[in-house]
């Protein structure tokens, strides 16, 4: 029997770290992963936190840290940052070009637009199933400007398997990483 594993996606930026505009991509990761430690580990044995990686913008494509051998849910040596986030949009049924231009500038307005218009396609088609599945991702889209990520207030230990927003501030495209951990409820 396996460990019951929660796989947790933490949108996070750069400037929350005190680290040289330079960094390398391992200097980068070995902070995200101490942050991670401070924030998410306790005195209970249960849930111990797990740490797969990081993709970051500003380093190449295929630059990826992935510390353990087990397989993640998002993050893939190969796709980077731009490519974890297109194939999230493609995911949710978003065109390439709208996805594109949303995580090259920041502005999740054509997200939401698209969003709005494919609930609303659900919705007339009685597919509640899918209709609720994409407005799981329509509150906070806007302001967070990339697809499949949702509002910090999804954060639990437990529960989905979820991407949320868990920066200080937005401070915009050009900076922005995507940490995979995983809380490891055990048996």
């Amino acid at each position: 029997m396996g460990n019951d594993i929660r796989n947790k996606g933490l949108l996070l930026d750069k400037a929350d770290f005190a680290l040289p505009s330079d960094c390398t991509m391992e200097a980068l990761a070995e902070s995200v992963l101490e942050f991670c430690h401070a924030a998410f580990s306790n005195e209970f044995d249960n849930p111990s936190l797990e740490f797969y990686g990081v993709v970051a913008e500003g380093f190449p494509e295929e630059d990826a840290c992935a510390f353990h051998e087990e397989p993640t849910i998002w993050l893939e040596k190969s796709l980077g940052f731009r490519g974890t986030f297109l194939k999230l949009a493609a995911d949710l049924g978003i065109p390439e070009e709208k996805a594109s231009q949303a995580i090259k500038t920041g502005h999740g307005d054509l997200l939401e637009d698209h969003l709005k218009i494919e609930i609303m396609r659900h919705l007339d088609d009685r597919n509640y199933h899918d209709a609720e599945a994409l407005m799981l991702h329509l509150p906070g889209v806007r302001e967070i400007g990339l697809p499949g990520v949702l509002h910090g207030g999804h954060f639990d230990m437990s529960g989905r398997d979820v991407i949320v927003d868990y920066r200080v501030n937005n401070y915009g495209p050009g900076r922005r990483i995507l940490a995979e951990i995983g809380f490891n409820w055990g048996q």
